[in-house]
């Protein structure tokens, strides 16, 4: 084997999770190689250390907290995939808004040409309706008509 591969198997070695075929690969390796046997000392005297450490409680919910701030450092695939291309997100969403914006505009010329006309003449009736040739002033047996018989205006048309 390997000293990368040797190093790859010190934990397991020291948690005796090696099956027997690799536990007499690490052995042999192990007993010609220095600087293996040394990182393989250091690794046991931590475990050791670790494993004399007194044991605490931990406080209520913090496996949860850990395992949040986790999920917060390490974002998935996909979200940072979306988090890489957020400007071009952005881009296409203002595309988007673009295109919506002037088929609006075209399909609201679309429609209104189609009622200028009819608009147009809607117009022209309602200002024919209330010209002011069509009101008589003083229409004949009113008050005002009377006073103008009376007075011998003429007709201001």
């Amino acid at each position: 084997m390997k000293c990368s591969q040797i190093k790859e198997l010190i934990s397991r070695y020291v948690d005796d999770d090696l099956g027997p075929d690799e536990q007499e690969a690490f052995t042999l390796h192990i007993r010609d190689c220095a600087d293996c046997t040394k990182e393989l000392e250091e690794i046991q005297a931590i475990h050791t250390l670790f494993a004399s450490a007194d044991r605490f409680e931990a406080p209520h919910g913090f496996a949860t907290r850990v395992v949040a701030h986790l999920e917060e450092r390490e974002p998935s695939r996909f979200w940072g995939f979306l988090a890489f291309h957020r400007t071009l997100l952005r881009a296409a969403e203002l595309v988007l808004a673009l295109v919506v914006f002037m088929v609006g505009i075209i399909s609201g010329n679309v429609l209104m040409a189609d009622r200028t006309s009819e608009k147009q003449t809607i117009l022209a009736n309602v200002h024919s309706s209330f010209s002011l040739d069509l009101f008589q002033a003083t229409p004949p047996g009113s008050v005002g008509g009377a006073y103008v018989s009376l007075v011998g205006a003429a007709d201001e048309r």
